[in-house]
């Protein structure tokens, strides 16, 4: 019967309009095969994109487009026959056949766009269209394929939400495959196909359900009731399905077995051209020979190393190469090493074929092949010339002074222990000396440091013009030089005076004037000297330590003369190192002891006192302050010495004050210049005086003359902040030093205190009392009290009197003894007559 297809608004409305129903098994199944064949085409694409050649490129095109066309052809005759009508449908042969032509052409069109490099907006539009157009023509011309009893009808609306669901979800289908492959690349691009089969395989099946929703059927009416089963249809059905799986599931293992192809082919292409490219990259020099030796491959860079061409140098014997002196040596002990261990390697003064000789690491290894009993050879050749600079630039840093190019300590001190450990038993003795440049920082301060390396330098020039065989320079550090050199007799009378003629030689050339910047410079210098016996193996240290004292002395004695180091140098060094320590424990453990001094007035009144430190050593006995005092100023511990007898002497002078007796004596205490330049120097006092309840009238701090000339301006601050709360001052042996009467007059001084020297000669020498009448007429001029020190006889005491000093200290009135002993004396001290 003619098939008849019209479009109708309301297919209600016609009589006798019947639809028919759907066998749900086949349709699973048809959407399986839409899905499964969607997922195969687009599963090829990566093959696509690697493929080298444009036949094989369109190959596996077609090979995709039609594998996924047939599949969603035969998804929609699955489809098809599982609608069932109650009359029975036959279908076209060729019609049916070339419903097949859209599919397939849609699919090509989607799978071109999505396996290029790009996917523009543009182009994947146009490919989702194409596929949901082949879709609907494949779909229409099915259903006009069809030969039925029946007049088709297809309900207008759902036909065009047929073509708009097959155009949607098409487009969706092409845009998933690219937003995957742009979040993921092509190294995912199995996901993304699995994502864009789902989206194609509703896109065929929704459109087609849909379509088959919109048709209606008339059946004819003279058209007699037949079966709709039909057993051949059916096997039809099943061949079908059958092939499309066939054909998918035999392309996907062709697309396997092609990737595993390709991924072989591509580690297997390294072929000889390739590998030498990748030899040519290194740096370093390659040569393969074989178990003759002769070469089957060397790179550029062994060109470029030795000389040697690689057109000219492959076939050639490793044996006829000249790459050092002697080669021929060499290949025997490497040919040695390979049949013992397999490998040698070493370094090696290489030599290039134009003459030039540069260190080279060589490294030589046998290759054994698995395949094969056969062995090769594998020669590496590195350059380490520049290694080598650079290890002889650090190690010449190490041993010289980048500022002068002379050697330096360490350099001196390896020299030492050479000269030791390879002196013989007849060696005569030799003469080390430290150089320092007098007054050097002064140079760095005034005209700058320039100035000072540019003398550094010049006197290493100088120094450089005496160096031969036997003398050996060096710079310390900063400003320190030393001389190494044996001297020409065993005799140590003689060699001391060869060793200080030579160096007064040395001293003169290097004491010559210098130009620095524009200026004329006289250097001087301090020396210290040591001769020594370089068979007692004294070690460096100690030589160095010795020559460091004799040059400590030389700056202590400041008249420019070599000091030449004594034993008793060393020994007053430990001597007095042991007291530091000594001195420091007795601080901590309580050793000392404050004893006090009478000072009395004219009429033999005890008026107050002066602590004076004691330290009674466990061992030592009583320590002389001159002695321990010195050395707390020189190794920093006169701060902790002071701030103890500052604690101490506000301890005596709190307990007076609970003593109606002594409440009114007052308490002189001596404090170092160090001490009082400690910024917090005036909160210590303050502390002092609070915590042991001072009255600070009572309390005078006793000062030096030195102390103003090494900061006037912060004394008289800190002076002037104790002066407020009643504290007193006074200046210690006055007349010594060199103090300004401009500061003098601007310090809050309370009193003037005489030196010993002057009272001492007062009844001996006719200039001291001239000197001592000065200083109580200036005492009186600037309202200052007098205290004369160290008055021990009666005419003394006397002539003070008759010049107008009334307060006296010394050993006419007492000498120093403990607090407890001060206070028992009190009350017997002598009454003097008083005298006129």
């Amino acid at each position: 019967m003619t098939l008849l297809t019209h479009l109708v608004l309301d297919p209600h409305a016609l009589d006798a309009a019947i639809q028919g129903k759907h066998h749900v098994p086949l349709v699973v199944v048809s959407w399986l095969i839409a899905l499964i064949a969607a997922y195969t085409g687009l599963d090829i694409i990566k093959l696509v994109g690697t493929a080298k050649r444009i036949s094989s490129r369109w190959i596996w095109l077609m090979t995709g487009a039609s594998v996924m066309g047939f599949g969603v052809w035969s998804m929609h005759f699955t489809g098809m026959h599982a609608y069932q009508l109650d009359f029975a449908v036959s279908h076209a042969p060729l019609l049916t056949m070339l419903s097949m032509v859209p599919a397939v052409l849609g699919s090509l069109g989607v799978m071109l766009v999505v396996s290029s490099q790009q996917l523009p907006h543009r182009s994947s539009l146009l490919a989702g269209v194409g596929l949901g157009v082949g879709t609907g023509l494949m779909h229409y011309m099915g259903m006009a394929a069809m030969s039925m009893p029946a007049v088709l009808y297809h309900s207008l609306g759902l036909f065009l939400v047929s073509l708009g669901v097959a155009l949607g979800l098409g487009i969706i289908s092409v845009y998933a495959y690219r937003l995957c492959r742009q979040e993921w690349g092509r190294q995912r691009a199995r996901r993304c196909a699995l994502i864009s089969a789902l989206c194609v395989s509703l896109a065929i099946s929704g459109m087609h359900y849909v379509a088959m929703q919109a048709a209606w059927f008339v059946p004819d009416s003279n058209a007699s009731s037949m079966s709709p089963v039909d057993t051949h249809s059916y096997w039809l059905i099943y061949l079908i399905i059958a092939g499309a799986l066939m054909m998918a599931l035999l392309t996907l293992i062709a697309t396997r077995v092609e990737r595993r192809v390709l991924t072989s082919e591509h580690q297997q292409h390294m072929t000889r051209a390739r590998l030498l490219e990748v030899i040519s990259a290194i740096r370093d020099g390659i040569v393969l020979f074989d178990d003759s030796a002769r070469i089957r491959l060397c790179n550029k860079a062994f060109e470029k190393l030795l000389g040697w061409d690689a057109d000219e140098s492959i076939g050639r014997s490793v044996w006829e190469l000249s790459y050092v002196d002697d080669s021929q040596a060499l290949n025997h002990r490497i040919s040695r090493a390979l049949e013992e261990s397999g490998e040698w390697t070493g370094m090696i003064e290489a030599q290039h074929r134009g003459g030039r000789y540069f260190s080279a690491w060589l490294s030589v290894s046998r290759v054994c092949y698995v395949d094969t009993a056969e062995c090769d050879y594998v020669a590496l050749i590195s350059d380490r010339s520049a290694e080598q600079q650079a290890q002889q630039r650090i190690r010449y840093l190490a041993y010289h002074d980048s500022l002068t190019e002379l050697p330096n300590r360490r350099s001196l001190q390896e020299h030492l222990e050479d000269f030791e450990t390879y002196a013989s038993d007849e060696a005569p003795l030799a003469l080390l000396a430290l150089l320092d440049i007098d007054r050097f920082k002064f140079l760095n301060d005034s005209l700058g440091q320039d100035a000072g390396d540019e003398l550094l330098r010049q006197l290493a020039r100088r120094l450089r013009g005496w160096v031969d065989d036997n003398l050996f320079v060096a710079r310390l550090d900063g400003n320190e030089f030393a001389l190494l050199t044996p001297l020409s007799t065993s005799d140590r009378t003689s060699a001391e005076g060869e060793a200080q003629r030579f160096i007064d030689r040395v001293t003169a050339s290097l004491s010559a004037d210098y130009r620095l910047h524009g200026h004329t410079y006289p250097c001087r210098l301090n020396i210290g000297m040591l001769v020594f016996s370089p068979q007692q193996r004294a070690g460096t240290k100690r030589l160095l330590k010795r020559t460091g004292l004799a040059l400590l002395e030389a700056k202590r004695e400041r008249s420019g003369s070599p000091r030449l180091f004594c034993p008793t140098l060393e020994k007053e060094l430990e001597d007095r190192l042991t007291l530091e320590r000594e001195l420091q424990l007795g601080i901590a453990n309580d050793e000392l002891r404050l004893h006090l001094q009478p000072q009395v007035d004219a009429l033999h009144q005890v008026v107050g006192a002066e602590a004076l430190v004691r330290w009674e050593h466990p061992t030592r006995g009583q320590v002389s302050p001159g002695h321990f005092i010195p050395l707390a100023e020189e190794c920093g511990l006169i701060l902790p010495l002071g701030d103890w007898v500052l604690q101490e002497g506000c301890r005596i002078l709190g307990g007076w004050r609970k003593r109606p007796e002594l409440y009114a004596l007052k308490l002189s205490i001596n404090v170092s210049v160090r001490q009082f330049q400690q910024p917090d120097f005036v909160d210590q006092v303050l502390a002092a005086v609070h915590r042991h309840d001072v009255e600070p009238a009572c309390l005078t701090l006793e000062l030096t003359e030195s102390l103003l000339l090494n900061d006037p301006q912060g004394t008289i601050e800190k002076m002037t902040q104790l002066r407020r709360i009643g504290i007193h001052f006074a200046l210690d042996d006055f007349g010594t030093g060199y103090s300004s009467m401009a500061y003098l007059k601007s310090l809050p001084l309370d009193t003037l205190k005489i030196d010993v020297a002057f009272v001492r000669d007062l009844s001996r020498d006719a200039h001291s009392t001239p000197i001592a009448a000065t200083i109580i007429t200036l005492a009186k001029s600037l309202e200052m009290s007098v205290v004369a020190e160290g008055v021990e006889t009666e005419v003394q005491r006397s002539t003070l009197k008759d010049l107008g000093c009334h307060i006296y200290q010394g050993y006419l009135f007492g000498r120093p003894v403990p607090s407890e002993e001060f206070h028992a004396m009190l009350t017997s001290v002598p009454r003097l007559p008083a005298h006129q």
